[in-house]
């Protein structure tokens, strides 16, 4: 599965979204396990990512002036896990510099990414992205639970 990851952090960096459609299952998750910030709680489907998550992201920045995950280093690695650590370099629409550390956690299934758990540094991205950008809705907010429900229960 880390070449499924290798390729997923190479298409958000060049603006593949032909390949990164690919990568993606149909009924991919994203968990960004916070509250109260502009994207926090449990996106689902690979629609609503292409639909509303990335444009809340990428609509906040110049991609002349930024590379998203322009590094990446997957740190473990198992049949259908991986963890990996990645790294913007850039600066938003705002003018503000946002490079940006992120902990990906994925799943993966049939050679695409199920489930993505993403934390990030929420202070640097409201500052820097949002402002006063109204939240994005999640379909449902994040519990410890949710993580059972998307097949990372303790093992």
């Amino acid at each position: 599965m880390k070449s499924v990851v290798d390729s997923f952090y190479s298409a958000i960096n060049t603006g593949n979204n032909d390949l990164l459609g690919s990568l993606v299952h149909e009924n991919f998750t994203l968990v960004c396990p916070t509250r109260d910030h502009v994207l926090s709680g449990v996106y689902q489907t690979k629609a609503r990512f292409f639909d509303d998550v990335l444009p809340c992201v990428f609509g906040c920045v110049n991609p002349d002036n930024i590379l998203f995950c322009a590094e990446h280093r997957i740190l473990c690695a198992s049949e259908d896990t991986v963890v990996a650590l990645a790294m913007n370099k850039g600066e938003a629409l705002t003018g503000k510099r946002y490079d940006q550390i992120y902990l990906h956690v994925f799943k993966c299934l049939d050679g695409q990414i199920l489930t993505l758990i993403e934390s990030f540094d929420t202070a640097l991205a409201n500052q820097a992205l949002w402002g006063e950008t109204e939240a994005l809705p999640a379909d449902q907010n994040f519990t410890m639970a949710s993580l059972d429900a998307l097949g990372f229960s303790e093992r």
